[in-house]
C-alpha cells in the first residue's frame, strides 16, 4: 500500500506543556518515516514552542482565532484550511473544542481521521461532554487515549494498541501511552553542574530538594503540595521546595507561601522550556505530581527516567505511571496529610529514594520509551 505523504495535526494551542511535547514527539516520528507533517493551531501559541516544531522540520500554520468565535464560523474556517492543505490523514488533538475539528474534517472530505484525547473524563466536564465524545468518535477512523484510565473514563472500557495486530482488526478506541525520550533526558542531565545550579537558585547545600513541574492552576494541586510542605517544615524537616511553571494561580500560591513565612525555603522558578525543565528536574531529589486529575502524568515519567522517586496523586493516568511502593508513592487526591507523610518518609530515607528511583527508571524504559512509542505510531499510520 502506498504511504500517504501528508498528515495534518490539528491542535487548539501551542503552549509549553505535556500535550505539545507529545504532539512534537508524534510529528518527529512521522517525519522520520517519510511523511510531510503540518500542524494547524487554531488559537493561542508560544513562539518558543512554534520554533521548536519548525526547528524539527514541521511546518506550523497559525490561525490566531478568538476562542469566542461562533462554532459555525469556526467549522467553516477549519474546513477551508483542510481543503487548502489536502492531507491524506487528519489527526485531531481532542482538546476543547475537540468535536468541531472532527466535524470539519468530515465536511472537508477527509477519509482518514484520527483523534487523541489527553485528559480523563471528570464530573466537571459534564455528562454531555462524554456523550459528545462517544458520538464524535464514531466519525473517526480510530480514537486514541494517552492512558487506559483516561480511555476507560470516556468509553467505559480500554485496551492497549497492539502494534503487531492489523489496525482494522482492533477496537475503534485504544490507548497509546505518551512517550519519554530517555536518552535525550539523560544526555541533558549528564551536562548539568548540579552544584552550580543549586547555588544559582540559592538552594542551600546538603538538604533534599522537593520539586514539581506544573501549570500553576487548581487542577494541578500545587496548593496541596505547599500546604504539605509547610507542615513538613513545622515538624522540623530541613528541605527546599522548587516549583517550575506559571499560571493563573501563581500570585495566590506566592501569597500562601508568604503567609506561612516559608519564603526562604520555596523557589518559584517560573516558566521554563523543556530542556531547561529537565535541567531543573535533575536537581530535585523528590518529584511530586499532586494533580487532582491527569491524563497521563508526563512529569512523573520524566522524573522516573532520571531515577527520581515520585510522589503522585492516585488519579487516572498517574496510577499507570507510578506503581505504589515500587516506583514511587501514591496518595489519595486532595489528601494533604498523606502527602505530608510521604514527603517525610522520602526526606528522611535516602535509601528508599534510591530504591524507588531505580525501579522507576526501569519501568519507564520498559513501558514508556520513545522507541516503543515509535513502533506503535508507525504501525498505526502504516
Amino acid at each position: 500500500m502506498k504511504r500517504p505523504n501528508k498528515i495534518l495535526i490539528s491542535i487548539p494551542c501551542l503552549s509549553i506543556g505535556g500535550t505539545e511535547i507529545q504532539t512534537l514527539n508524534q510529528a518527529r516520528v512521522l517525519t522520520s518515516i517519510g511523511y510531510y507533517v503540518e500542524v494547524l493551531c487554531y488559537f493561542e501559541h508560544e513562539l518558543s514552542t512554534v520554533d521548536e516544531f519548525e526547528h524539527n522540520g514541521i511546518h506550523v500554520r497559525l490561525l490566531n482565532l478568538e476562542r469566542k468565535l461562533h462554532f459555525i464560523k469556526f467549522i467553516k474556517r477549519i474546513v477551508r484550511e483542510i481543503r487548502t492543505s489536502k492531507p491524506q490523514i487528519v489527526h485531531v488533538q481532542y482538546m476543547s473544542p475537540g468535536a468541531l475539528p472532527i466535524i470539519a474534517a468530515r465536511l472537508a472530505g477527509s477519509k482518514t481521521i484520527l483523534a487523541t484525547v489527553h485528559q480523563p473524563y471528570t464530573k466537571s466536564h459534564g455528562i454531555h461532554a462524554k456523550i459528545i465524545l462517544r458520538v464524535i468518535a464514531l466519525f473517526t477512523t480510530k480514537f486514541i487515549a494517552v492512558s487506559q484510565n483516561a480511555e476507560k473514563s470516556w468509553f467505559g472500557d480500554s485496551g492497549l494498541f497492539n502494534e503487531n495486530k492489523p489496525v482494522k482488526l482492533q477496537s475503534n478506541h485504544f490507548t497509546i501511552h505518551n512517550a519519554i525520550d530517555i536518552e535525550k533526558i539523560l544526555e541533558i542531565v549528564s551536562s548539568v553542574n548540579t552544584v552550580y545550579l543549586r547555588k544559582d537558585l540559592l538552594i542551600p547545600d546538603g538538604i533534599p530538594v522537593i520539586g514539581a513541574v506544573s501549570r500553576l492552576r487548581h487542577e494541578k494541586g500545587i496548593d496541596l503540595l505547599i500546604e504539605a510542605f509547610n507542615q513538613l517544615i513545622i515538624n522540623g524537616a530541613n528541605a527546599h521546595l522548587l516549583l517550575v511553571g506559571n499560571g493563573p494561580d501563581e500570585q495566590k500560591l506566592k501569597d500562601t507561601v508568604q503567609t506561612y513565612e516559608i519564603n526562604s525555603s520555596v523557589t518559584f522558578y517560573g516558566e521554563a522550556g523543556w530542556e531547561r525543565t529537565m535541567q531543573l528536574l535533575s536537581i530535585m531529589d523528590i518529584v511530586v505530581v499532586p494533580s487532582r486529575f491527569e491524563g497521563f502524568g508526563l512529569t512523573a515519567a520524566e522524573g522516573m527516567a532520571m531515577g527520581k522517586p515520585v510522589i503522585a496523586s492516585a488519579t487516572s493516568g498517574l496510577k499507570e505511571v507510578v506503581v505504589h511502593e515500587e516506583t514511587g508513592i501514591l496518595f489519595p487526591v486532595d489528601d494533604v496529610q498523606t502527602l505530608k507523610t510521604a514527603l517525610e518518609r522520602l526526606v528522611n530515607d535516602p535509601d528508599l529514594r534510591e530504591r524507588l528511583g531505580s525501579t522507576g527508571k526501569e519501568r519507564v524504559r520498559a513501558n514508556f520509551s520513545i522507541d516503543l512509542f515509535c513502533r506503535k505510531i508507525k504501525a498505526l499510520y502504516s
